[in-house]
Parts: C-alpha cells; sequence; structure tokens
C-alpha cells in the first residue's frame, strides 16, 4: 500500500499541514522524497523584490559557479580570459546592487540525495540544478516542485519578462514547465536532444550512405555493419542506444494502458502486439549477434561511449548533440580532439544525424529540452530578487562577456561556442559575439541541429497527470529484459519473453497503490491520449492510421470508459 489512498488527491490529503519545513521532513523520513512525491505549493512571494541601486543585506550562495559564483581572484583572472570577463560582468551587476555577497557552497548539488536532504533542512545553496530534485525524470521534477523543494518563481519571471524573451525554439519547451499557471524555476540551458553521431570520414572512405533525416534502425544496421572492421566496431550501444531502437516504434508507449480499475492505474501489455515488437528484438538482436557489428551494454556510461567513439574504436553512438561540440583539449576525448589528430576539420571527421524513426514514419527519439535552475525555498523575497537578477544578467551580457573574451584571446570559434553555448537560451545572443556556431562545428551540423529544433514536441506523460505521491514500480524488469535480449546468444524465445515481462510487472504493480483519485487519473490520461492521436495525425499519419490507432480506439478508450 502506497502512502495515499485513491481517495483522495494528494493535495487534499495535505492540505492542513502548516509548517511546510516539518512537513518536508517527515516526508523525506519517510521515503516520499526519493519518489518525488507529493504536492505542497512552495510559499507565495511578492514580485519584483528590491529594485536596482537600493542596498540590501543579502548573501547568495552556490556550488562550484552554477549557475553563478562568487568574485574570482585576481590570480584566476589572469589565467583564465573569461573568468576575467565574468568578474568584470559580477562587477557591473554588484555595483548596482550592493549589499549582495556571492560565496561558494560546499554542497553538492549535482546528487539528489544530498541535494534534497540539504532543502529539506534549510541548508541548501540558493541555486541550483532544477532537474536534479527529480534524478532528471519530468515527472519527478515536477513532483518534487510542488513539495517545496524549490521557490515558486513565477512572479519574478513576469517582472523580468522571461517568456517573450527565450528563443522561439525554446519557448514550447518552457511553457510545459508551468504547474496551475506557476513556475518553480528558471530556464538554463536548452538542447535539441538525443540524436546519432556517425564517422563521417570512414563512411565516405568507404563509399557508405550517409545519414538522413527519414532514416531508419535498417539503414542504422546497414552502416554499422559497412563501418566493422576488425576490433573497430560500427555502434557502440547503450541503454539509450538499446531501447532507442525499439522505442522508434513505440514499444514501451504502447504496452503502457490506462487501468484505472487496478490499485497503480496502470498495466502492462507488451505482449497484445507482439507481432510489432518481436522483428524489432530480433533485428537488434542480428546486429549485436549476426552481424557482430556493435558493443552492446546497457549499463555502460555515456562517458564511457563517447570516448569509444573519440578513441576510433567506435564509428557510431546514440547520445546528447552536446557530446559533438565538447571542448578538445579537456580530461575526456572529443570529437574535435579526433579530428585534430587527424589533422582534419571537424566537419569532414564527424557528423550528427536525428534519431532514426519508426517503420512508419514515427519519429519522436529526438526531442529539444530545457535545463532549470531552481532557487532554494528558504530565501526571503529580497534574496530570491537578487538570485534571479543576477542569473539573467549573467545569462544575458554576461554570456556576452565571456564569449567575447575566449575568442579574442583564442580566435577558435569551437571554445566560443562549446557545449552550452552553441544554441543559446535567449534572443538576440549570437548577435553580439564574434564567429559563430557553423564556422565552430560546420555548417552541416549546425543545420541539423537547427532542424532538429523545429520537430514538434510530443505529448510527455509528465505534463497531463497530477504528480504521483506515492512510490512507483521501478523499471528493473524492463531493463533485464533487455539486458537478455542484447546479451544471451542463441535462439530466445521472445513472445514468451514478452509474456513474462507483462507478467512480473503487472504483479509488481499490485503492491502499489496510486496517490492520484480515479476521477482525476482518467480526466488526464483521457487529455493525454487524446494529444497523442492528435499529434500523431499531424506529424505521423502512417503511423496514426496503421498503429495508433486500432490501439486508440480497442485498447485506451474502452479502458478509460471503465
Amino acid at each position: 500500500m502506497g502512502l495515499l489512498g485513491k481517495t483522495a488527491s494528494a493535495g487534499q490529503a495535505m492540505g492542513g499541514v502548516s509548517s511546510r519545513r516539518a512537513v518536508l521532513k517527515a516526508m523525506a523520513a519517510g521515503g516520499m522524497l526519493a519518489f518525488g512525491g507529493g504536492a505542497l505549493a512552495s510559499c507565495s512571494r511578492g514580485g519584483g523584490g528590491s529594485g536596482a541601486g537600493e542596498a540590501v543585506d543579502v548573501t547568495l550562495t552556490t556550488f562550484d559557479g552554477w549557475p553563478f559564483g562568487r568574485m574570482p581572484t585576481a590570480a584566476e583572472q589572469k589565467a583564465n580570459p573569461s573568468t576575467k570577463a565574468y568578474a568584470q560582468v559580477l562587477k557591473q551587476w554588484l555595483d548596482k546592487n550592493p549589499g549582495v555577497t556571492i560565496k561558494n557552497s560546499a554542497l553538492n548539488v549535482w546528487d539528489q540525495e544530498t541535494l534534497t536532504t540539504a532543502i529539506t533542512g534549510g541548508t541548501a545553496p540558493s541555486a541550483y540544478p532544477g532537474d536534479v530534485i527529480g534524478g532528471w525524470n519530468r515527472a519527478n521534477v515536477r513532483s518534487a516542485m510542488l513539495q517545496g523543494l524549490t521557490a515558486d518563481v513565477t512572479e519574478y519571471l513576469e517582472v523580468n519578462n522571461v517568456a517573450d524573451k527565450l528563443e522561439s525554439y525554446v519557448s514550447p519547451i518552457w511553457e510545459k514547465w508551468g504547474i496551475d499557471g506557476k513556475f518553480y524555476a528558471a530556464p538554463w540551458l536548452y538542447n535539441v536532444g538525443t540524436g546519432i553521431h556517425y564517422r563521417r570520414d570512414l563512411i565516405n572512405e568507404l563509399g557508405l550512405k550517409e545519414p538522413t533525416p527519414d532514416w531508419t534502425w535498417d539503414d542504422v544496421r546497414v552502416l554499422a555493419k559497412g563501418l566493422t572492421k576488425g576490433k573497430r566496431k560500427g555502434f557502440m550501444m547503450q541503454g539509450q542506444a538499446l531501447n532507442g531502437s525499439l522505442n522508434a516504434d513505440g514499444m514501451d508507449f504502447h504496452a503502457k494502458v490506462p487501468a484505472p480499475d487496478t490499485g497503480w492505474n496502470w498495466r502492462w501489455d507488451y505482449s497484445a502486439q507482439a507481432d510489432l515488437w518481436v522483428p524489432l528484438i530480433e533485428r537488434l538482436r542480428a546486429i549485436i549477434f549476426e552481424d557482430q557489428s556493435a558493443l552492446a551494454d546497457i549499463s555502460m556510461p555515456d562517458g564511457d561511449v563517447q570516448a569509444a567513439f573519440a578513441r576510433g574504436d567506435a564509428c557510431m553512438h546514440s547520445n546528447s548533440v552536446v557530446f559533438y561540440t565538447a571542448t578538445p583539449g579537456g580530461d575526456n576525448p572529443t570529437p574535435s580532439d579526433l579530428a585534430d589528430k587527424l589533422g582534419k576539420p571537424i566537419e569532414d571527421v564527424a557528423g550528427w544525424m536525428t534519431q532514426p524513426v519508426g517503420l512508419d514514419g514515427r519519429a519522436t527519439g529526438t526531442q529539444g529540452q530545457v535545463d532549470l535552475v531552481g532557487f532554494s525555498p528558504d530565501l526571503e523575497d529580497d534574496a530570491l530578487d537578487k538570485a534571479i537578477s543576477l542569473l539573467l544578467h549573467v545569462q544575458g551580457p554576461g554570456w556576452i562577456a565571456q564569449r567575447k573574451a575566449v575568442y579574442e584571446s583564442t580566435k577558435d570559434a569551437r571554445r566560443v561556442y562549446d557545449w552550452q553555448n552553441f544554441m543559446p537560451t535567449y534572443k538576440g545572443l549570437l548577435d553580439e559575439v564574434p564567429s559563430s556556431p557553423d564556422e565552430a562545428w560546420g555548417t552541416k551540423f549546425m543545420d541539423e541541429v537547427r532542424r532538429a529544433a523545429q520537430i514538434p514536441i510530443a505529448p510527455n506523460e509528465a505534463f497531463y497527470f497530477p504528480p504521483e505521491p506515492n512510490a512507483a514500480p521501478t523499471e528493473t524488469a524492463r531493463e533485464d529484459m533487455t539486458s537478455r535480449w542484447t546479451s544471451e546468444r542463441g535462439t530466445l524465445d521472445i513472445r514468451a519473453d514478452l509474456k513474462k515481462l507483462d507478467t512480473t510487472r503487472n504483479q509488481q504493480a499490485q503492491s502499489f497503490t496510486s496517490g492520484v483519485a480515479d476521477e482525476e487519473f482518467i480526466k488526464a490520461a483521457s487529455g493525454y491520449f487524446e494529444a497523442h492521436a492528435s499529434y500523431w495525425q499531424e506529424n505521423a499519419p502512417d503511423y496514426y492510421e496503421n498503429v495508433f490507432k486500432d490501439w486508440y480506439e480497442g485498447t485506451v478508450l474502452p479502458a478509460l470508459k471503465g
């Protein structure tokens, strides 16, 4: 049984609690924070706070200079032009905001347990990566927001007109982070999501077909086989690549069926559409065992995959677009390091393409995302006002000044437009900086990135359902099955595997109870799947007619109607 029953929503269950700090501590003690649950709103705040130039006694703390840091020392400024530029930008802001002190925090904000414990205990830094409070899971981040793990910054964003200043590719993603008209974070970085990194030079050398926006996983198989030679593998496949080859056609999406008559509200049914999934799993196994063109490991870290690509051990890998633009010469090998070693421009050595599409044109493997900045719920109005003001200063004038300084000192566009700077969050910044992302990474790459930024965002479950306050079933059974399919040789009864996966996941779900009332769930699920129907009709009509429609009308709608 979960912490809350299905007869009351999380908000109703906690409505009588007066002390937010006491409730957060109780939730942490009960394990609730670990699951991103709860619906306790943070304290309301006034907009605007103190005006620039008005002296206030405010101390802001951040970890390791993220997303802004203390004043650098003279030695630090001398050693790095970008750091010197930041110091000048920070001084400009401090001169206009007397009384503000910025200090380093020793707390590691990149560790979820450490950060959430600090927040509940009142010792968190002033600002921190908002995605960490939910373990980078959107649904859990939203739940954590409503628990009060970040401050409500709605009025401060409105006062600073943030929404109107965002780039057009950022706005539709950022808008989804609103919860009943309120925002519990500020936007930080944007990127277009994951895609396939590939060796363009080897493809051309071997006379193979370079990836195109409409390529499929069948095309990937052909290319991986053609690129494999000796110890060099065509594809380095970790978890996201292994499951991505199955979910291009929606395997996990279709297997999760609404079931409001059960305690958990969901059931799993992989075997009902086994005729669709078995060939996909067999294709993945053929790449690994028959072609022997991929090194597959579901638990392989992204960094290891990237390093193998940069060393030349593998010719393709599935990863975030930002790995392509990693700065050369650092601790970890990058595509730029490989290009420099070969004495060629990076565009001649490497390429990046959006994720392959499904056989019926289904394409949601590459989806844009906006990373978040959260703010301590313990900040007083003046401190919160200053923290957001400084963040926007660093993201605007500060961004421009630092990029200019990097270019003037290195004349290397790759260092100017590195992983977090080639697709700015705010409008007009690129116009103020020397060179361009195209000069840094090549027009072919940037054209694909700009195209990817225009891909419509598919409905995401996290933005349609009320935050789940109770513990959820794990994904262990699903991950174990992928591990079996991609590591065990010989003949497997995949249909039996799918039935076993159904049984295991549904038996596990019987031990859990949702904290979302049935009527709330049905309303949310109806809107979610209706949004999918509209999305696929418009963006993948063949998939809608051949796969989605019958499943939606024959399985989903009857389940929601009882």
